[in-house]
């Protein structure tokens, strides 16, 4: 079944059937097949709904990437509202610069996703945008580009976080959408805060977001294989580029959950999520902690920090021989966990 925003936008699906149309982060895997345009293309962030979309069929029409390129022009895109608004005007300026003269550009998503306030950043593109749609708690919103639109580059919209953690000095690079974009969050601060020495060999940095944890795991180990994973392109392009900045050798790795990770570690680290989107969605984290065990070498360990009202400590135990809360806050609890069952 199709979510709600989806829904929404195929009651105009005879906007979208006529031109080469691009589709922006579709919460679905199947819309592209249901809308019946034979140019439609589809530009995605998330690398999860990426491989469902190209297993149901045709590859060619999508793409995973942190920007669309520019040099490829459409009549027509549709944005799903993602969950940080920031995020949002980069993907409008991003879009609209892959759009013809004239073309129309839709945003579409939940009410309580911010798509109504969210509208607004369409003006920077366009003097007259209107609400097309409204159902199932959702509005879509369409906008004629009738104004001057930028280059896009999206080292603009990049910015670099001087991090002071663990008696340690190193810069991160962060755009909007990426966890916690322009500074450090506090559960991966008590993480850093609280490590042990970090061990040798293959280390994890799993949900790396912009690679706070792996680049100083590569830092303070420099003779260990760091890998970091996320599903985000935006937070894989972070990664890579915090790598860079801090001449470190690290594997960054785009996956869902642990799928797309390869080999066995040492010691895995983690602040994971516990959101898709604006949904709470502790899945993530549960098929994580269950799936460690063929990915961890004899001795491996884990250690994971999060909010005090995720009740991980039960799936831990269930999992690890040792479960040990080595820290905690008004907030978040870190744990250490050891002897995998």
């Amino acid at each position: 079944m199709l979510s709600a925003s989806s829904q929404l936008l195929m009651r105009s699906e005879d906007t979208i059937a006529q031109g080469k149309w691009l589709l922006v982060n579709p919460t679905d895997s199947q819309i592209a097949q249901q809308l019946n345009n034979p140019e439609i293309k589809v530009f995605h962030q998330y690398f999860d709904i990426y491989q469902q979309s190209c297993a149901a069929g045709n590859s060619d029409q999508h793409t995973f990437a942190a920007a669309y390129p520019t040099d490829e022009k459409f009549d027509g895109a549709v944005i799903y509202m993602p969950k940080s608004k920031e995020q949002a005007k980069m993907l409008i300026a991003n879009v609209a610069a892959c759009l013809n003269e004239n073309a129309s550009l839709l945003l579409v998503g939940e009410n309580k996703g911010g798509v109504k306030s969210a509208a607004k950043f369409l003006e920077t593109i366009s003097s007259q945008v209107n609400k097309v749609d409204s159902a199932r708690h959702c509005a879509l919103f369409g906008a004629q580009i009738d104004k001057p639109v930028k280059l896009f580059e999206l080292t603009k919209w990049q910015s670099e976080i001087d991090i002071s953690e663990g008696g340690l000095n190193y810069k991160i690079c962060s755009l909007p959408g990426v966890f916690n974009h322009g500074a450090i969050d506090l559960g991966t601060k008590v993480l850093l805060d609280n490590l042990p020495d970090v061990k040798t060999g293959r280390l994890l940095d799993f949900g790396c977001g912009a690679g706070v944890i792996g680049c100083y795991l590569g830092l303070k180990s420099p003779e260990s294989e760091v890998v970091m994973s996320d599903v985000s392109a935006l937070a894989i392009h972070c990664s890579k580029e915090s790598a860079k900045l801090n001449n470190l050798n690290a594997k960054v790795v785009a996956s869902n959950g642990l799928m797309d990770v390869q080999g066995k570690f040492s010691a895995v680290y983690t602040n994971p999520p516990f959101h898709t989107g604006i949904v709470t969605d502790y899945s993530v984290t549960e098929n994580f902690i269950a799936q460690l065990k063929q990915y961890l070498t004899k001795g491996g360990s884990l250690t994971l920090v999060a909010n005090k009202f995720l009740r991980y400590s039960e799936l831990l135990e269930q999992r690890f021989s040792a479960v040990i809360p080595m820290a905690q806050t008004t907030k978040f609890t870190l744990y250490q966990c050891a002897r995998i069952k």
